[in-house]
C-alpha cells in the first residue's frame, strides 16, 4: 500500500536526497549532507505539503531561498533545521524565531551575523542554535 508522501519521497530520492519515513509512509527526514543534492522549487513544495517532517538538512548551495523560509514555519513537527553554508540571511533567521518546535537550528557558514544569532537565542530559548 502506498504511503501518503510516496510521490515526494520518490522525487527526493531521485534527486539524490536521503529520506526517512515512518512505517505508514509519512516523510520524516530530508537530508542532503552526503550528496549535496539541490533543492528545487518543486521538491521544496512537496516537502512543505508533508506536515510530519521532523528533520530538514539543507546544507550547502542546495537552493533554499530566503523567500521560502516562511513556508518552513508551517511544519508543526519540525525539530531540526540545518541550513549550514546556505544563503540564509539575518532577516530570514528573524522569521524562523517563531518556530517554537525547533530543538536544533544550524546556521553555521550562512550570512547570519553573530549579533543576530545572539538576539535570536533570546527568543528561541528552547532551541540550540549553532552558528
Amino acid at each position: 500500500m502506498a504511503g501518503p508522501d510516496d510521490n515526494v519521497i520518490e522525487k527526493l530520492l531521485a534527486a539524490g536526497f536521503e529520506v526517512g519515513k515512518s512505517k505508514t509512509g509519512k516523510l520524516l527526514r530530508v537530508d542532503n549532507r552526503s550528496s549535496g543534492a539541490l533543492m528545487t522549487s518543486e521538491l521544496f513544495a512537496g516537502v512543505m505539503q508533508s506536515t510530519t517532517v521532523r528533520e530538514i538538512w539543507f546544507r550547502g548551495s542546495c537552493g533554499i531561498l530566503n523567500e521560502q523560509i516562511n513556508a518552513l514555519s508551517t511544519l508543526p513537527r519540525l525539530l531540526v533545521l540545518d541550513v549550514e553554508n546556505s544563503d540564509l540571511s539575518n532577516e530570514s533567521l528573524q522569521r524562523l524565531a517563531s518556530m517554537t518546535s525547533l530543538q536544533v537550528l544550524n546556521v553555521r557558514g550562512t550570512q547570519v551575523t553573530a549579533e543576530q544569532i545572539a538576539v535570536t537565542r533570546k527568543s528561541m530559548i528552547g532551541t540550540r542554535i549553532i552558528g
